[in-house]
C-alpha cells in the first residue's frame, strides 16, 4: 500500500462525515486542525515563509461519479493528497483550509507548496463544478444586498456564505441553519478558528425553523429552494420568521441537473403564493430573487 512509504506524523480533527464529504467542492472552504504527534515539532513542517502546503493523508472511503472522477483519483486512491492554506500555527495546533479528509484521518507528509508547483499541478487541479463557479461569480453582488440587525441563512451548509455575511455586517446577529449536525458543527469550527463572533449555527429543518415569529429583518438562501420537496411550506416558514416588511433574498440555479427548473415568472408566482412581492434577475446561470414580505398571499 502507498501509505507504507510514510510514517504517521499526526491526525486530523474536523466534522467531516460521509454525508458532508459528498459535498466535497463546498467542503474545501472548511477548516481542519492538524494535530501533530507529541514527538513532532511543528516548525519542522510549517513556516511563515509559506501560505500553502501539500498534505498527504488517509484517503476518503468513497467514490465520486461524473465530473468528480478526478476527485476520486486525487482523494480516494492509495492516498489522499490535499493542497491546503495555512490559517494558524503554533502550540501544537495547526489550522488549515482545504484539507479533503475525514475526521481522525492520519497525516503522513506535509510539504511546502509554492507558485512554481501550480504549473506542474495542472493535471491534478481541483475541478470546479458549474454551481460552485456560478456561486463565486454571483455571490459578491448578492452579499452587498444582505443587511439587517438580525439575518438568517436557511440551508447554510458549511457556513461559507454565512460567515461572509457576518464579516460584512459585524454589528448584526447572523444565524445559519441546516439539516445535518455534521454541517453545522463544521460551520461552528470554521467560525471559531476565524474568530467570527457574531454568528450562530443551528441544526434544523427549513420547514420548522427554531425562531420566534418576526425574528429577522433579512432571510437569505443560496441554491437551497429547489432542494425542498415542499417549496411553498419552506417559504411559508421563512415568511413567518421575517419581521413586517422584512426581505428575503434567494439565488436559484438555471438549468440545474436535479430538482425543478423554474423560470423567473414561475418563482415570482410561487413566492407570491407564500405572501411575498418578488422580482427576479438572471445572471451567470443563476436567478437572483429579491422579495418583500407582504400583507396578503397571492391566490392560486
Amino acid at each position: 500500500m502507498f501509505m507504507n512509504m510514510f510514517e504517521e506524523i499526526g491526525t486530523i480533527r474536523n466534522h467531516a462525515e460521509t454525508d458532508a464529504l459528498q459535498l466535497l467542492a463546498l467542503f474545501k472552504d472548511s477548516i481542519s486542525e492538524i494535530q501533530l504527534s507529541q514527538s513532532v515539532d511543528s516548525s519542522a513542517y510549517f513556516s511563515p515563509e509559506y501560505s500553502h502546503y501539500i498534505v498527504v493523508h488517509t484517503p476518503l472511503d468513497m467514490e465520486f461519479s461524473g465530473h468528480g472522477k478526478e476527485w476520486t483519483r486525487r482523494f480516494c486512491g492509495g492516498a489522499g493528497v490535499s493542497i491546503v492554506e495555512l490559517i494558524e500555527g503554533g502550540g501544537g495546533a495547526i489550522y488549515v483550509k482545504g484539507l479533503m479528509a475525514a475526521n481522525e484521518s492520519k497525516v503522513y507528509a506535509i510539504l511546502p507548496y509554492t507558485h512554481i508547483d501550480r504549473a506542474a499541478s495542472k493535471d491534478a487541479s481541483f475541478p470546479e463544478s458549474r454551481p460552485v463557479a456560478t456561486r463565486n461569480r454571483v455571490w459578491p453582488t448578492v452579499l452587498s444586498q444582505i443587511k439587517g440587525e438580525k439575518i438568517l441563512d436557511v440551508g447554510c451548509g458549511f457556513g461559507r456564505l454565512t460567515l461572509d455575511v457576518a464579516k460584512q455586517n459585524p454589528d448584526s446577529e447572523v444565524f445559519g441553519v441546516d439539516l445535518f449536525d455534521s454541517l453545522t458543527e463544521q460551520a461552528r469550527m470554521n467560525a471559531e478558528v476565524l474568530g467570527i463572533k457574531n454568528v450562530e449555527f443551528k441544526t434544523a429543518s427549513a420547514y420548522d425553523l427554531p425562531f420566534e415569529d418576526g425574528s429577522f429583518e433579512t432571510v437569505f438562501s443560496f441554491f437551497m429552494l429547489h432542494h425542498l420537496d415542499e417549496i411553498l411550506k419552506g417559504l411559508n416558514e421563512i415568511r413567518r420568521v421575517l419581521q413586517k416588511d422584512g426581505g428575503f433574498v434567494a439565488v436559484e440555479p438555471i438549468g440545474h441537473h436535479h430538482g425543478p427548473n423554474y423560470s423567473g415568472a414561475d418563482w415570482v408566482r410561487i413566492i407570491g403564493e407564500a405572501g411575498f412581492r418578488a422580482e427576479t434577475e438572471e445572471r451567470d446561470w443563476a436567478l437572483m430573487i429579491r422579495a418583500q414580505k407582504s400583507d396578503e398571499k397571492t391566490k392560486k
